[in-house]
């Protein structure tokens, strides 16, 4: 059995554009409408070819700017 250290391990050497498939097939774990799906691995993907993505590293950074403390 696949321990998650061991998930993670090959999560962290996916390249940028295999880690965006894998996580749009995540969200889509609840069959989500197949015309929806492909529209978003499509803008996910585009995404990533012209470099609109972060490291989650650096996300995670800007949560507490995004969080209102009201």
């Amino acid at each position: 059995m696949t321990t998650l250290l061991e998930i993670k391990s090959a999560i962290a050497h996916l390249n940028s554009r295999d880690r965006a498939v894998l996580t749009a097939e995540l969200f889509a774990l609840e069959e989500p409408d197949a015309i929806e799906l492909e529209a978003s691995l499509d803008r996910g993907l585009l995404d990533v070819a012209t470099g609109r993505v972060r490291p989650i590293e650096d996300v995670k950074k800007l949560i507490p700017q995004w969080i209102s403390k009201s």
